[in-house]
């Protein structure tokens, strides 16, 4: 039998016990993990950090790990909706620069900025055979995501208390000046504009792609008539 004197869900120092050995096994990893994946992983951390302090009454430790858990959930999401998108653009046909996969992925991997894999997702977005509105990002979406990359315009802002600033400036605070917000309201705003990304945007994209891979089938079988 377990010791479940042990599980004490208010001491930061003891974990719960172990329930079993199947239980408490983790499958990581593997050729079928994809940034979406890990978008879920980052997104559910940040549902349940935020719950916790919704419910829980403020706790000035938990804010900026859960800034950090929506934004890279969000950035996540924004990379691979710009490689299914880049993706459809090439099944088109379509040519513009930096759409070539070694191209993108360098792209993809030498940036952290929202805004910039914002203008991606809306440049590709804008190049699909889409109507408005849905040929770019929603403004309210947009408005969110603009705000969070002048939050945290490198990747950093969240992760540390002091960050680079710039040439011969050397590490300066992350969070300058003590500040009271609405943070509730905030991460409310971060959760709607992630599970948006990750669900509605993605599963929009995988609709154009399985509707692309089905026109080009029906015209394989009425070209060989």
């Amino acid at each position: 039998m377990e010791d479940d004197s042990a599980d004490e869900p208010h001491d930061l120092t003891r974990l719960p016990p172990r329930r079993s050995e199947w239980n408490s096994v983790a499958v990581i990893g593997g050729s079928q993990e994809d940034d979406l994946d890990l978008a879920l992983g980052y997104l559910e951390a940040a549902h349940l950090l935020a719950c916790h302090w919704i419910r829980s009454g403020t706790n000035d430790a938990l804010p900026i790990p859960i800034y950090y858990n929506f934004r890279h959930a969000i950035e996540l999401a924004l990379k691979w909706n710009i490689r299914l998108a880049a993706a459809c653009l090439r099944r088109d046909d379509v040519s513009v620069p930096g759409l070539v996969p070694d191209e993108l992925d360098r792209f993809l991997g030498a940036t952290h900025a929202v805004a910039h894999l914002a203008d991606r997702l809306n440049q590709y977005l804008g190049l699909l055979q889409i109507p408005p509105p849905n040929d770019r990002i929603g403004q309210r979406t947009q408005d969110t995501l603009d705000w969070l990359h002048q939050l945290d315009e490198k990747g950093q802002t969240f992760r540390y208390s002091t960050v680079k600033g710039g040439k011969g400036k050397g590490l300066v605070r992350a969070r300058p000046n003590q500040q009271r917000i609405d943070f509730d309201a905030e991460i409310r705003r971060l959760h709607e504009t992630a599970w948006l990304l990750y669900s509605g945007y993605s599963g929009f994209l995988d609709a154009y792609a399985e509707a692309q891979a089905d026109y080009y089938s029906e015209m394989g079988q009425y070209m060989d008539y």
